[in-house]
């Protein structure tokens, strides 16, 4: 259920017409408010200085005029907004356009243009050349007014927005954000004051012999994987008394009749155990951070690796990304990741899926950087000191490996490509301060096996 809601809030929350037109029926509300505010209102009251109080042809005139300056502000803006954004997806990536289109801030300004485009739309048609002095709308004629001045101010904001979300720190500061959210949403935190439990292997909870009788569910959908309900899972598998095993997680592309779920004992799967399994996992046509949180991970390395193409040339960026995914793996770390197996209520193993590793979060985080950062000895020698800084939080012997075979790495692809002996005297200065870090790291308790 949670999944569901998130998903949904996530497709609202992106679509750019959500707020906008929410705020459409707001001025249509607000149109008729002030219609019944205007007939209620005595004739002393319409004569205060604040209030409109020309006859019906200069109000028409006046919402004319601010119905077709708002218009043409908002065409224009939409306009450089598309120019302004198209430049940017070429540089930082065209996942940039999902984030802006999530902003809430952007939403609103599209918003308030929307709602007094309506709302004078609605006024200009009781205005008409008969009607008496004292039957104009002279609220709503004004609050047409003040609508004309909200929009100059929000036509600042939004430029103001604009030009900071094509910087490439600020954009890189947006991905972080959502990554965060996700990771906080996703993986809890670790319990300092609880002892560190070993995890459950797959090797010591499926049956012996469940090759042999576990029958093959081949998927028919096709697309990414969104969502998982393992919890739905599990309910399942234990009304059949069965055990599931999936080969994909959230985040795998499928293709039709490509990728599977086992199900054991074998003669259970039926037709509506079938389609019970396919209802609890949820394929779209694109990636989302619903669960995948290699998502939000790999947009930050896209603006890397677009900043370190030969067209860009921007080191800089990229270093500000290897900075921000440091801090990320450091989180990560720190928290329990998702685990591969689930049981049901009386605590019998129903579910067995595949769950990221650190491991798999550390080669989505250097591999692409370094191979397109190979030529540029800062970015290989910010990536070892990132290595050397986060040390700190190594909790289990799998993230130490994991970490010194990309020290490895990536030092030996810098001394490959370094053409001066002082930067490879750098690289091997900043390897072996890795190496030192971790070697110098906290003594872990918890064995390898048991680490997520």
């Amino acid at each position: 259920m949670l999944s569901r809601v998130y998903t949904l809030w996530d497709n609202l929350r992106t679509g750019f017409w959500f707020v906008p037109t929410l705020m459409a029926l707001g001025a249509i509300g607000l149109a008729v408010i002030a219609l019944n505010l205007d007939a209620g209102l005595p004739e002393e009251k319409a004569r205060q200085f604040w209030l409109h109080s020309g006859g019906p042809e200069d109000a028409r005139n006046l919402l004319s005029t601010v119905f077709s300056s708002m218009v043409t502000m908002a065409t224009l803006v939409i306009s450089i907004t598309m120019v302004v954004l198209t430049l940017a997806a070429s540089q930082l990536g065209p996942r940039l356009v999902r984030n802006f289109m999530g902003d809430l801030r952007t939403q609103v300004v599209f918003g308030i243009f929307l709602m007094s485009i309506i709302y004078c739309l609605l006024i200009l048609r009781t205005l008409n050349s008969e009607l008496d002095i004292s039957a104009v709308p002279h609220i709503a004629v004004t609050l047409g007014t003040a609508f004309a001045l909200i929009n100059l101010f929000a036509l600042l904001f939004f430029i103001h927005i604009l030009a900071r979300s094509i910087i490439s720190d600020t954009a890189i500061r947006r991905v972080e954000r959502d990554l965060r959210d996700a990771i906080s949403r996703l993986l809890p935190t670790e319990d300092h004051g609880q002892p560190r439990v070993e995890r459950p292997t797959i090797d010591d909870v499926l049956p012996a012999d469940f090759d042999e009788r576990a029958a093959s569910l081949w998927m028919s959908g096709e697309g990414y994987v969104q969502a998982i309900k393992y919890e739905r899972l599990a309910e399942i598998a234990c009304r059949y008394n069965a055990v599931i095993r999936l080969n994909f997680r959230a985040g795998h592309f499928v293709i039709c009749k490509s990728h599977k779920a086992d199900v054991y004992p074998g003669h259970l799967l039926g037709p509506d155990l079938a389609t019970e399994i396919e209802s609890a996992i949820m394929v779209g046509d694109e990636r989302t951070p619903v669960q995948d949180l290699e998502f939000s991970m790999r947009h930050m390395v896209e603006i890397a690796v677009r900043a370190l193409s030969p067209g860009i040339n921007d080191p800089f960026t990229a270093m500000a990304v290897i900075d921000r995914l440091g801090a990320v793996l450091g989180d990560l770390m720190r928290r329990e990741l998702q685990p591969e197996v689930f049981f049901d209520a009386a605590g019998v193993v129903r579910v067995i899926g595949r769950a990221s590793s650190f491991r798999g979060f550390a080669d989505v985080a250097f591999h692409q950087i370094r191979q397109a950062g190979a030529t540029h000895p800062a970015v290989i020698i910010r990536m070892l000191s990132i290595i050397a800084q986060i040390a700190v939080n190594v909790r289990f012997s799998s993230q130490r490996v994991a970490l010194l075979d990309h020290a490895a790495i990536i030092a030996e692809t810098g001394r490959r490509e370094a053409s001066e002996a002082s930067d490879m005297a750098d690289i091997d200065r900043s390897y072996r301060a890795a190496q030192v870090a971790l070697t110098q790291s906290e003594r872990l308790k918890t064995p390898a096996s048991a680490a997520p």
